[in-house]
């Protein structure tokens, strides 16, 4: 299959260092389209993608921002991983600059890589450099339930998965996937990213899971991995008669595969990226011809970092957070897939 190469629709300027994460609100308290995005300079801004232009700016941090996500069901709230620390701010502040949590949460010792809020905005999961899942009660602050086990290295993502209340999912440098019951604090399930026959590309580039996403149906739970490849899992359903199916999307990606994003539309699609600037678009439920379509990112970005679909006036869009080839304010574009 063709690679093609595409330069982006355009370009938001403003951070002054790299650009590490990108969250995207299709409805949210400040209006429709919104993108933000969390970089090395320590500040997050909340962008309108109509004007492309900045509604809001986060200062006042002193790490930089690790992770973000808008507040579910029209919540005024902005959540963030800075450091150690989960902020929390109020998007009803007047001003442009926000520079004052409402809440502050400290249950890590060691540096938050991602942060989720479940669907009915009641928690929030950690996962941190020290491998371990913390669920936040967002009602009282508190810890809801610690998590008897860890990973055995970093953790690099929590995510809840969508219609399962108690569920939630981590990956990390240990090469596992944890699948929590979160209501006990245990996992129920551990799987093994590492190949039973790794390939020579598997020895020398460990299946480490960088980034865990889950379909809006529920039904899938993807873990981009470092040795180029995206693990599908498929969860049993005693209720229904399901049993675990396992796919491994290859061929896709020719370095480690960094970021995921499902499109919440009417499209069952899933996109990733690579730190090199390779994009992928699979169609998951293929299993015969996965692959739709490859794009390499033009030269304006060094190293991708994340990435997040979405559909905007009937357009398929990834917007892309990395660093910049030319020079140290990071590189933040749109990009038109489809």
């Amino acid at each position: 299959m063709s690679i093609k190469s595409i330069n982006p629709l355009y370009d938001l300027k403003g951070h002054q260092a790299s650009v590490l994460t990108v969250e995207y609100s299709k409805n949210s308290f400040l209006g429709n389209h919104l993108l933000a995005s969390g970089s090395e300079d320590n500040t997050c801004r909340i962008w309108d993608l109509t004007s492309k232009k900045v509604l809001k700016g986060i200062k006042n941090l002193n790490n930089p921002v690790t992770s973000i996500k808008f507040a579910k069901k029209n919540l005024p709230y902005m959540y963030l991983s800075s450091g150690t620390k989960v902020f929390v701010y109020d998007l009803r502040t007047e001003g442009i600059i926000i520079t004052e949590p409402i809440q502050i949460y400290e249950f890590s010792n060691d540096e938050i890589n991602s942060i989720d809020i479940n669907e009915n905005n009641k928690f929030l999961a950690t996962a941190d450099d020290e491998g371990i899942v913390n669920i936040v009660d967002l009602s009282s602050h508190k810890i809801y339930k610690k998590t008897s086990k860890k990973h055995n290295s970093i953790c690099m993502s929590a995510k809840f998965r969508a219609k399962k209340t108690w569920e939630v999912w981590s990956g990390g440098m240990d090469s596992k996937v944890y699948e929590w019951d979160f209501s006990r604090g245990l996992p129920t399930n551990i799987y093994d990213m590492t190949p039973k026959e790794p390939s020579a590309t598997q020895m020398f580039n460990p299946p480490f899971v960088y980034k865990i996403a889950t379909s809006p149906d529920g039904e899938w739970v993807a873990a981009s991995l470092g040795d180029s490849t995206i693990q599908l899992l498929a969860p049993p359903n005693k209720k229904q008669k399901k049993y675990l199916r396992e796919i491994r999307l290859e061929n896709g990606h020719n370095s480690m595969v960094n970021c995921l994003s499902f499109l919440t539309g009417e499209k069952s699609l899933l996109i990733s990226g690579a730190a090199n600037g390779r994009i992928t678009i699979w169609d998951h439920k293929n299993e015969e011809v996965p692959i739709l379509e490859m794009f390499q990112l033009d030269d304006s970005l060094g190293k991708l970092n994340s990435l997040k679909a979405f559909e905007m006036e009937g357009s398929l869009c990834i917007a892309t957070a990395g660093t910049s080839k030319s020079n140290d304010a990071g590189a933040l574009n749109i990009y038109q897939l489809q």
